[in-house]
């Protein structure tokens, strides 16, 4: 087992400058000076006791088989953290960290976001490709969201089966969001998250079901008013500004014109009929049995009720053909045109020898 302490530190310390020097060799109060620890594919797989290195603001650990984050709280300056590329499962004992901006967690066995809330600093969060079970996705604790919503401006979350960005609402500082290969689905839904978020930049979301909607990208920019970048495609400010305002404008219409009618309740209206014949004429249109299609109830001089069958208006024989491809019946009062009769045009009948034909002598 491989132990980070501050003799495994001296030891590689001194073997990484033996590569550089055959002279000089690692001095007293080196562990005191250093800043940056390169502790990455080492094969460590817990941390132990360093807490000579008083003045490190960088640390280095991926690539390793580290299953705990600890024993890290004496570094009060450290500002970076690579633990990329183990096998963390929980985010913990970070509180200590008060100077931490960027904190890298990608590629680990994490499924909660948590652990987070002493972070005041922290400004880059990576937890992108977590090693997740069949079912789960990547889930936020509200105690390090509220913690992450004053300050991130840098967030990862590729590939962790999100179904939604609504727990990101309301990041008041967020400039970068990778949300690539989820399972991001509602159109609605993502557009009004974005909205939300007034300092976002740029958004990556390729991979997600969503980018197969039309006008999924206009959509998005139509409802930001920081967006630059979106899927690695530049986004103007005239092109922004154009969309926005033809947001409004469909909003306003929309607004002006109300809420649809449905085709009995539009078809009802227009005629202007009473009551109950508006019902008869709703139900005969929702029909959908061949056969006649309107009742109307009728009452006798006897004082009984009578109920008369109507069949719908195509059926009527009296159809007289089709007007832009719409059945127009024939009307009533149109009769039918009777042309006068022409007079027979006598022709003038022409003999051989080119005269006309003598008339017939009467006999008196």
């Amino acid at each position: 087992m491989v132990l980070l302490t501050t003799a495994f530190i001296e030891k590689e310390c001194a073997r990484t400058q033996s590569t550089k020097s055959l002279t000089k060799g690692v001095c007293k109060n080196h562990l005191r000076k250093i800043t940056h620890l390169f502790m990455n594919d080492k094969l460590i797989e817990a941390i132990g006791n360093f807490a000579g290195c008083k003045n490190l603001r960088v640390i280095y650990m991926q690539n390793n088989c580290i299953a705990k984050i600890e024993n890290l709280d004496f570094a009060n300056n450290l500002t970076h953290l690579y633990l990329q590329h183990n096998n963390i499962t929980k985010v913990e004992n970070l509180q200590g960290l008060r100077n931490l901006k960027s904190l890298y967690l990608g590629h680990n066995g994490i499924n909660i976001v948590q652990g987070l809330e002493g972070l005041d600093s922290l400004l880059e969060l990576h937890v992108e490709n977590q090693k997740l079970a069949v079912g789960e996705s990547l889930v936020f604790d509200p105690r390090s969201l509220k913690t992450l919503s004053n300050h991130l401006k840098v967030l990862n979350v590729a590939s962790n089966k999100l179904n939604s960005l609504r727990p990101l609402s309301h990041f008041l500082n967020l400039e970068y969001l990778d949300a690539r290969d989820n399972k991001m689905e509602d159109m609605r839904d993502l557009s009004e998250t974005v909205a939300t978020l007034p300092w976002l930049n740029r958004l990556f979301l390729q991979g997600n079901p969503v980018t197969q909607n039309y006008r999924y990208r206009e959509n998005l920019i139509a409802h930001s008013n920081s967006l630059g970048y979106s899927d690695g495609k530049i986004v103007t400010d005239v092109t922004r500004r154009f969309l926005s305002k033809f947001k409004e404008a469909m909003q306003l219409k929309h607004e002006k014109c109300g809420p649809k009618l449905s085709l009995s309740d539009d078809i009802t209206t227009s005629l202007n009929l009473p009551p109950a014949f508006k019902r008869s004429v709703s139900r005969a249109i929702l029909q959908q049995q061949p056969g006649p299609k309107l009742s109307i109830s009728t009452s006798t001089v006897c004082g009984e009720t009578e109920s008369q069958l109507f069949p719908p208006w195509k059926c009527i024989p009296a159809i007289h053909g089709k007007r832009n491809n719409h059945l127009t019946p024939r009307p009533l009062w149109k009769a039918t045109s009777r042309t006068r009769e022409q007079p027979r045009r006598t022709s003038k009948i022409i003999d051989s020898t080119g005269l006309p034909p003598v008339p017939p002598v009467r006999r008196k």
